[in-house]
């Protein structure tokens, strides 16, 4: 597993490549993505994406090994301006790490001069994601995804990485203090156990985490690192402390979103003017291509604000186009099927739209402080 050793005790040379400019508008298909990183990507990326193989170029970008964040941003589940990301999944490409591969395979062959294939770069990836599948509807319960042995608890953790790891990886670990391994390890063979071990898509073992009240991939990373410490150098791994600890931690994180969010919510006064952000979506392609080139600007006005539940009451002055905007899309919310246990689309789509002079109750991010 020399692999695993590189991950753990060095730090990829591409951390050292960042991406040098950030586009808040997110590309809607790979045409559009190759354009944007024509521009936005530095000189140094370029010349490394050049020289990278397919299969490795997933490596360098954010959060696989490298530091290149703009393809994740733009498929981020964060981020809510995710047109390439529909585009792919609409092209039967749903894994994330699969969705960025796409994308910089594309750009690989536009600075390397060569015609940009779509059909041949989606059908590897295609081929792949149905065999994934298949295995998601087992994923909570089996021993194996994506061709790699799932843990079933924290105790079959140890027993992998001691598989892992020889004798003397062994002896540098036990040698270090439990804080400089966990730090060193996070962003190395943490990463590859949040992955690999499928922490972030679910698993197995996310269900245990889950189970104990850790629900963060970061966390169960973090809670593996440490007891795995604590069990080479013979010391109580002290499970139920270190869940404490992160729960404790995220109650005090949600109370300062809180606090944030409310700080920021005291921007919007009731007469102010703002514009709309298409949080929901556009209400046709060409409403969507003319905000793209800064020509499609909705505008409201604040008449009143419900400082309990962080919303706004706005008339829409203008809504660029004779559709209006979208106000409200169910498709971009989700809904908890206890079946399949996890958060889906809801089955029936109902779609709202705004007109010049209609008012609407908004939740206050919906709509950006005009300067």
């Amino acid at each position: 597993m020399k692999y695993l050793l590189i991950l753990l005790f060095s730090i990829s040379l591409c951390r050292a490549f960042l991406c040098a400019g950030q586009d808040k508008k997110a590309p809607k298909n790979l045409k559009q993505a190759v354009n944007i990183l024509q521009t936005a990507t530095s000189d140094s990326i370029k010349n490394l994406i050049k020289k990278t193989p397919d299969d490795k170029l997933i490596n360098i970008s954010y959060p696989w090994g490298g530091q290149f964040k703009l393809v994740f941003e733009w498929i981020n589940t964060d981020n809510e301006d995710k047109k390439i990301d529909k585009y792919l999944s609409d092209n039967g490409i749903t894994y994330i790490p699969n969705k960025q591969a796409v994308i910089l395979i594309a750009f690989k062959k536009h600075l390397l001069n060569q015609p940009i294939d779509e059909k041949a770069i989606l059908k590897p990836y295609q081929d792949t994601q149905k065999k994934w599948d298949k295995e998601d509807a087992i994923r909570w319960s089996t021993d194996s995804l994506r061709g790699v042995y799932i843990p079933k608890d924290l105790q079959d953790c140890f027993k992998q990485i001691d598989k892992f790891w020889n004798d003397s990886t062994k002896r540098k670990v036990k040698s270090w203090s439990e804080n400089h391994f966990v730090a060193e390890a996070h962003l190395g063979f943490g990463m590859w156990m949040r992955n690999n071990w499928q922490l972030w898509g679910g698993s197995r073992l996310s269900k245990y985490f889950d189970e104990i009240g850790i629900s963060n991939p970061e966390d169960m990373s973090g809670i593996i690192l440490t007891s795995y410490h604590r069990y080479l150098i013979g010391e109580a791994i002290r499970l139920q402390e270190q869940t404490v600890y992160y729960k404790d931690y995220w109650k005090k994180t949600g109370q300062k979103e809180v606090a944030d969010e409310r700080l920021k919510f005291e921007e919007y006064k009731s007469g102010d003017t703002v514009n709309y952000n298409y949080r929901w979506g556009y209400a046709s392609e060409r409403q969507e291509n003319q905000w793209f080139k800064d020509s499609c600007v909705a505008k409201g006005i604040i008449i009143a604000r419900n400082e309990k539940n962080l919303f706004i009451k706005v008339k829409i002055l203008e809504a660029c186009g004779k559709k209006g905007i979208v106000v409200y899309d169910s498709n971009k919310t989700l809904e908890y099927d206890k079946v399949l246990r996890k958060m889906i689309k809801p089955k029936k789509r109902i779609i709202k739209f705004g007109h010049t002079n209609k008012i609407f109750w908004f939740r206050y991010d919906d709509w950006e402080t005009a300067d």
